[in-house]
């Protein structure tokens, strides 16, 4: 396939830097007029550095006229309209790095991925299928674009200030975890997103925190309680469930995820929970990391450590426990009993920095 250097040569031609978001290439014609082929091969070339798209901008600078453009798009023909103003030259489904892409293409100038696709460009893995299939874009108050087809288009005074990834603008994961949170209605998705951040240390609860206090309050109810969770020490969503029973339970509220150390100094272990009173250790036993394998050998191994230690476990399985959350408070409660009739272990506990 011929440049299009070569496709609009011989001084018919000038090739300038788009302003399109992702710096793409613009066409600005002369007078001459220019082969079918010849236009074809620039369109080619264009889309080919898109990702297979392609915006009417640069296919009116390329010189495709609209009357052609219709031929191309209508039923049976070679291209296809994605979104407004966007096309792909071919018919093949669109992957997620061509729906984000179309997305900013679409949203314009100084556009920026936040919210569920910021997230996945991130590394975050625990996102809301609710709104995964949407594109979520930030765009500066003074541009005035409307959301449409798979793209939100939200205007902020905040615009972020952006993170390549891949070639593509994307908002900070403080951010991205906000617009997300605002239009999620799941608390256990809520939770699982958020805390997920902060146990892998890819954003921290200061910055959540700040990104919550400048944020619009219309939907932040459930991050500000999954704030608050992860201030408590809380890294899972399945420990948010247990403690919001434990908090009700007559037994005194654990300390979450603390560090554990032996009289020499020597680190024992991360608990996930930890009743002080009464050293009663509560590990919340999640299948993705303790179910097979090297990981249950490990799940052994800790348990072991933990009671040869002095320590009382309590095991929750959280799909149990949520079937029959009574069950294991009682259990947690008769074994904080137990505790408190024996002499405590000599272990010291450093609780978890939020």
């Amino acid at each position: 396939m011929m440049s299009p250097q070569a496709a609009l040569s011989a001084g018919t031609s000038t090739i300038a830097q788009s302003a399109e978001p992702t710096g793409r290439f613009s066409i600005h014609p002369r007078p001459m007029r220019l082969r079918t082929r010849d236009l074809l091969d620039a369109v080619s070339w264009t889309a080919d550095s898109q990702n297979g798209l392609i915006t009417a901008a640069q296919l009116a600078q390329i010189g495709i006229p609209s009357s052609a453009l219709t031929g191309r798009i209508r039923t049976g023909g070679p291209w296809r309209r994605v979104l407004p103003g966007i096309y792909c030259v071919t018919h093949d489904s669109l992957t997620i790095a061509q729906r984000e892409l179309a997305g900013l293409l679409f949203a314009g100038d100084q556009a920026c991925l936040t919210g569920v696709s910021a997230l996945r460009r991130h590394g975050v893995r625990y996102l809301p299928s609710s709104i995964s299939g949407l594109v979520h874009t930030t765009i500066p108050i003074t541009r005035h674009r409307k959301s449409a087809g798979f793209v939100i288009v939200e205007r902020t005074q905040r615009v972020p200030t952006p993170t390549m990834i891949d070639g593509l603008p994307n908002a900070p994961v403080a951010r991205a975890v906000v617009d997300a949170g605002r239009r999620i209605i799941s608390r256990r998705d809520t939770r699982a997103m958020l805390l997920e951040t902060v146990q892998r240390r890819m954003t921290t609860v200061e910055q959540l925190g700040d990104e919550l206090r400048r944020a619009q309050r219309r939907g932040t109810a459930l991050l500000n309680e999954a704030l608050n969770e992860a201030r408590a020490g809380v890294r899972s969503a399945p420990e948010a469930e247990v403690r919001d029973f434990l908090v009700r339970a007559p037994i005194p509220e654990p300390l979450w995820n603390p560090s554990l150390y032996l009289p020499d100094g020597s680190f024992l272990a991360e608990v996930d929970g930890l009743i002080v009173e009464s050293m009663v250790a509560i590990e919340v036993d999640s299948r993705e990391h303790h179910s097979a394998g090297d990981d249950w050998d490990d799940t052994v191994d800790r348990h072991t450590e933990l009671t040869s230690s002095g320590l009382l476990v309590v095991h929750i399985v959280p799909s149990r426990f949520r079937t029959n959350p009574r069950r294991y408070v009682e259990q947690i409660a008769r074994t904080h009993q137990q505790g408190l009739g024996r002499p405590l272990p000599d272990i010291r506990v450093e609780p978890k920095e939020s």
